[in-house]
């Protein structure tokens, strides 16, 4: 989240104002209409600090869905246990599973802007033979931790600093 913040403040003033907010909402799918943000604008300036954004982000995204509840999702896809998942892998998953009832697919353009951050190179290849289907993995458990603020950022990050 603090990346998605830098990322809207484009004039590195460290806060950002109400149609970036609204940028950032459309980009992980929810309402950005001016009902959606006049709340965390209220009684205050018209631009929000790191630490309000942050708890507005997370406000927002907690009852989409839960940690563990994510982490399932993603654990069906990684077959090594490493918390990552071929970017192929997941691009194509996402690409070409059908949507909810109401619902859209998700573009090209939605699931990099996802990836983005959390990508990586796999040191080995996906059956342990170095350089062979070596590529980009999403590192998910990362993700699932930015997103719902949980253990899960931490857990990878001691996972990667043992391996």
């Amino acid at each position: 989240m603090r990346e998605s913040f830098s990322v809207l403040d484009r004039d590195n003033k460290g806060t950002i104002s109400a149609p970036d907010v609204q940028d950032a909402l459309s980009q992980v799918g929810l309402d950005n209409g001016p009902a959606s943000i006049t709340p965390y604008f209220e009684g205050q300036s018209q631009s929000l600090n790191l630490s309000a954004y942050l708890n507005m982000m997370a406000s927002l995204l907690a009852p989409l869905s839960r940690e563990r509840e994510l982490l399932s999702a993603f654990e069906a896809f990684d077959d090594q246990d490493d918390g990552q998942i071929d970017v192929s892998e997941l691009r194509d998953a996402l690409m070409n599973t059908a949507p909810e009832p109401g619902q859209e697919r998700l573009t090209e353009l939605e699931i990099e802007r996802v990836v983005e951050g959390f990508r990586g190179r796999r040191a080995l290849g996906k059956k342990g033979k170095g350089g062979l289907g070596r590529g980009d993995v999403f590192r998910y458990k990362e993700f699932v931790g930015s997103v719902c603020g949980g253990s899960s950022a931490k857990d990878a990050n001691e996972e990667a600093a043992a391996a």
